[in-house]
């Protein structure tokens, strides 16, 4: 079942097809894409190159970059049962690393979480900071998904509903609202 947060679609908001860029909304709102899905092995790996979100994601106080990391992990599980290993590579910039959602020890820590092996962080000459690794399907990595991906996603919904209520003039708003049904 797709998440009540995030919907996964493929190039123009069609169904996804595996092996095609992801784009990942939340509602009409585009909150990131993974550009490069790259199928191995007979369809049996994935790769996830270039997991970024939007530009205006940034500014989220949110960790959109792992929600969208554990949504297209969960995605893959879930719609495409023949995948047993999914790769990943995510690039920030070193001037990024300050940020919490984009610094390499959080993303490291989110990807250990979930069960991820292998995982390396590497600088490149573009002055980018690679974070890489691989997570195997298996019922323990499955599990720790799922806990982390709820975990993530309520933290999402229930930041949504405090932003929208803690507005000037909210109070006001909800009671109108309920005057028009």
């Amino acid at each position: 079942m797709e998440s009540q947060v995030i919907h996964i679609a493929g190039p123009d908001g069609a169904p996804y097809q595996l092996g095609q860029p992801m784009l990942m909304l939340a509602g009409q709102k585009l909150l990131g894409q993974v550009d490069s899905v790259r199928l191995g092995h007979g369809g049996e790996h994935v790769h996830f190159a270039s997991l970024a979100p939007v530009s205006d994601s940034r500014d989220e106080p949110r960790d959109v970059c792992t929600l969208l990391l554990y949504e297209a992990c969960a995605h893959i599980t879930r719609f495409h049962p023949q995948v047993q290993l999914i790769s990943f590579a995510s690039s920030r910039s070193v001037s990024s690393v300050d940020e919490p959602a984009f610094n390499p020890a959080a993303q490291v820590a989110a990807v250990e979480r979930i069960g991820a092996q292998d995982i390396q962080v590497t600088p490149v000459p573009s002055g980018l900071l690679v974070v890489s690794g691989t997570w195997a399907y298996n019922e323990r990595n499955q599990h720790q998904l799922d806990i982390a991906l709820e975990e993530h996603r309520a933290i999402y919904r229930e930041f949504a509903r405090s932003k929208y209520h803690d507005r000037p003039g909210s109070v006001w708003r909800r009671r109108i609202r309920r005057l028009f049904p």
